[in-house]
Order: structure tokens, then sequence, then C-alpha cells
């Protein structure tokens, strides 16, 4: 009698082993499918809509380049688009190159399908300097209305990084350097900076002086109509950046009267202005990126000598 309930006990115990081992086996498995699901998800960005994860991107000190991958991204998308000419991206995988961007402006960026269109856009700045595309007639207006005015993030009125806020001369407020000549950082001058070459820039705020700088023959002597002359100033901004050293590309003008401007020149600065309307409207177009996807740099700054 023993025996036999000996066995019975035996027979049970084993047949609940092997329901709990099934029944781990099951949950085993429903766990691996999960994991195998999310992992589908997380390498596969074709599930929603275009973002790259965040819509402002600093370009640091490092080495190498920095990246920006797309996180998601309608299903469909084929390639990617963006405008303005500038930003520095993989067609097919949508990756960023910052540090090959031009800085300082607000990009927009299209999945396109295979048919060519548009399935969603997504805005991104690259941070940095810009300058509004502008014309300054200097004898016909005050002189504050003869200034250049740096915009921060691609956002006009922005406050910049910078902590100027005594009116001493001393070089004690270096948070933002404007017109930087010290490229490696190591205490030497390495370029002459363009200031040097008459276009007076306000090193701790950025602003340019367009008056003053005609004045000082920024064009030289007895400048002709259509006299053109183009810049590289070098910069340092104490934000996310870690005061990592950025340049602008600037091209002046020069032109005796207003009339004398080309109808083409003036033909660019309303593209470009469309081209700005176009960035920041919310409205996907399927003609924007071959309409406007001409590069926005550099800043067009034109000077009218005479009334």
């Amino acid at each position: 009698m023993k025996s036999l309930f000996y066995s019975g006990f035996v027979s049970l115990a084993v047949l609940i082993i092997a329901c709990s081992k099934e029944t781990s086996l099951v949950q085993d498995q429903a766990l691996n499918n999960d994991l195998r699901n999310t992992n589908t998800t997380q390498n596969n960005p074709s599930t929603g809509r275009l973002s790259y994860g965040d819509t402002l991107f600093y370009n640091q000190s490092t080495p190498g380049n920095k990246l920006a991958n797309v996180i998601s991204s309608p299903s469909g998308t084929t390639k990617y688009k963006a405008i303005p000419g500038g930003l520095s991206i993989d067609s097919v995988t949508g990756r960023i190159n910052i540090t090959q961007s031009e800085s300082g402006i607000r990009y927009k960026i299209f999945a396109v399908g295979s048919n060519g269109s548009a399935l969603d856009s997504v805005k991104i700045v690259i941070s940095g300097v810009d300058y509004k595309d502008e014309i300054f007639e200097i004898f016909t207006t005050p002189n504050s209305s003869d200034t250049s005015f740096p915009i921060y993030n691609a956002t006009p009125g922005l406050a910049f990084p910078c902590s100027d806020d005594d009116d001493d001369d001393d070089d004690d407020d270096d948070d933002c350097i404007f017109d930087e000549t010290d490229l490696d950082n190591d205490g030497n001058d390495d370029i002459a900076g363009v200031m040097q070459d008459k276009l007076l820039v306000n090193i701790k705020t950025g602003t340019i002086d367009m008056e003053a700088s005609y004045q000082a023959g920024v064009f030289g002597p007895n400048p002709a109509n259509g006299t053109i002359k183009n810049f590289v100033m070098y910069y340092r901004m104490n934000d996310a950046s870690g005061r990592s050293l950025q340049k602008i590309n600037i091209r002046l003008y020069y032109y005796k009267r207003r009339s004398d401007i080309p109808q083409l020149l003036l033909n660019e600065l309303a593209q470009r202005n469309n081209q700005s309307a176009s960035v920041n409207a919310r409205f996907i177009s399927s003609t924007e990126f071959t309409a406007y996807e001409k590069p926005k740099r550099p800043p067009i700054l034109i000077i009218v000598g005479q009334q």
C-alpha cells in the first residue's frame, strides 16, 4: 500500500513539473516574441512621422563628424530631401552630417515616396549664426539702419548666449567671439580676420556696421558698380556647442544707386524670401524640394553708396 502511494506521489510530481516547464516555455516564447517585435520596431524607422528625435542640433569640437539619424519615418519612404541647400544629408538613409552642414539655418527635410511625393516633413535647425539678406542705402537712412544684425539659431530676436553685460572695453566678456582669428585656440592668431579687410564686426555681438565698413574702404577706393567682396568669418558661441569653432561666408555687393541693382540679383533675393517662407510653413508640397533646393548661403548684403 505504501509502495502504491509513493508511486502515485511520484507520478503526480512528475506531471506538475512537466506542466510547469511547459508553462515556462510558453511564457519564455511569448517574452522572446515581444522582444523580437520591439527590436524590429527599433531597427526599422519606417513606422510613423518623420523625426530625428530633436529639432535643434549643435556641432561640438569632437573627433570625426557628428551625425544625426532618422528615428522614425512614414511607411513607404524611399529617399530623403532637404531645402534649402547646405544640409549634408544622405538621400537614402536620411542621416545628417551636422559637422559638414551649413550652420545657423532652418531646414525642412522631406520623406519621399517611390512616386516622388512628399509623405511627411520635419523642420530642424543647425545651431549657429546667420544674417538677413538686405539692401543698405547708407546715405538715405539713419545710422542705426545701416547695421546688419546676426540671427541666432534661425530665430530673429532670439537672445544670444553671451554675457557682454558691461560697458568697458576689456576682453573679459568672451563667451561669444566674432571674427575669431585664433582658429586652434592656442592663444596665437592664425589668420588676419575680416576686420583687417575693413568689414567692421563687433567682436562681442557680431553686428556689422555697414556704413562704417564702406567709409573704411571695404570695397577699395572708388568702387565700380557691381563690385563683390566675399568674406569668411569665424566665431565661437557659449552654448551647447561648447564654444567650438564655427564659420559663415558673407557676400557684399556695391552699387551706386538702387536702380543699378540688376533684376537677376533682386530676383534671387525674392526667391530666397519665398524659400524661407516655404521652410517655415506647415504645408507639405511635393514641389518645394525642387523649387527651393538652392542654397541660402552666403547672406547677401548690398550697399548702395549714392542717393
